[in-house]
């Protein structure tokens, strides 16, 4: 069957004004980012999470843009980045990130991220904290104390893994519906989202379904993650009581992805670290209860 979707992914309505790509050099990396706002303003850079793209930030960020500078970038092999085959992991994602940051010249700012890019904002903000004025996790943070449950336990899982995506998706492949389904878990009610939201979340997944090169980018951080949080992750960790970056971590109440426990552990492993629980909402708050994150973050983590 031959691809549906063959042209890149079309921005969302809110962000296609603000699409920007650019060229990093050393090596050559290709980066589409969506950016607005003052450049004399405080700057915020936004990240995505795992098989996702800047689009997830849709409802956020104008609002955000009234005070700010707002960066939101397609991690390289997702979205409108290159995609290249090669290995995808939480340190090649944060250097990336500062990459775009001096190519922008962007000296420090505030960084939100939601799951897999909460976790590359977190690993920015704990080696690099000279660039970060404050930090907000949204469903995501290197200190996991409670795994998904889809999450490979043991490595005869993860060498399963990659097999196992494959079938996975050519299913998906073949029912337009059932990738649409997917993304049930995510949402604490996707049928409850507005239907400009779902026209575009259908087309949306499924264009990452028939996107062979996102799936082996989606795949690599997938076959690497558990790697670096056995290892580089665990030394990590052990800096969060002492860092000095100012934090806020946002969950949803309903988030079947990450458990919520994560979040409440890692606020109070940190000291001054705040946590907001957001009701009515599951891995992606800021997509299902966008008021009530814009809220958090301006009551809390004072970044708008």
């Amino acid at each position: 069957m031959s691809c549906p979707y063959p042209g890149p992914m079309q921005p969302s309505p809110q962000l296609a004004p603000y699409a920007h790509a650019i060229e990093l050099q050393s090596p050559k990396l290709s980066i589409h980012y969506f950016e607005a706002g003052a450049h004399s303003t405080p700057t915020i850079i936004l990240i995505h999470g795992l098989q996702d793209e800047a689009d997830t930030w849709r409802h956020v960020f104008e609002p955000l843009t009234q005070k700010h500078r707002v960066i939101a970038l397609d991690l390289p092999g997702f979205g409108r980045s290159d995609k290249a085959r090669r290995r995808y992991s939480v340190p090649f994602y944060a250097q990336a990130v500062l990459r775009l940051m001096d190519a922008l010249k962007v000296g420090y700012a505030a960084f939100i991220g939601n799951s897999l890019g909460a976790m590359i904002a977190e690993a920015i903000a704990l080696t690099h904290p000279a660039r970060v004025s404050r930090l907000v996790l949204v469903g995501g943070t290197l200190h996991i104390v409670e795994r998904p449950a889809a999450a490979p336990s043991n490595l005869i899982q993860l060498l399963r893994l990659p097999a196992n995506d494959r079938r996975y998706f050519e299913a998906l492949r073949q029912s337009p519906q059932a990738a649409y389904d997917s993304l049930r878990p995510y949402y604490a009610d996707l049928d409850g989202l507005p239907q400009a939201d779902r026209d575009f979340l259908f087309q949306r997944v499924n264009e990452r379904v028939w996107d062979e090169a996102q799936r082996l980018a989606s795949l690599s951080v997938q076959m690497n993650l558990p790697i670096f949080l056995t290892f580089q992750g665990r030394h990590l960790v052990r800096r969060i009581p002492a860092g000095p970056v100012p934090t806020t971590v946002i969950w949803g109440a309903e988030d079947r992805i990450l458990p919520i426990g994560n979040g409440v552990t890692r606020a109070a492993l940190q000291r001054d670290a705040r946590f907001v629980c957001i009701e009515g909402a599951g891995h992606l708050p800021h997509q299902e209860k966008p008021e009530d994150f814009l809220q958090a973050i301006a009551r809390v983590a004072r970044v708008a």
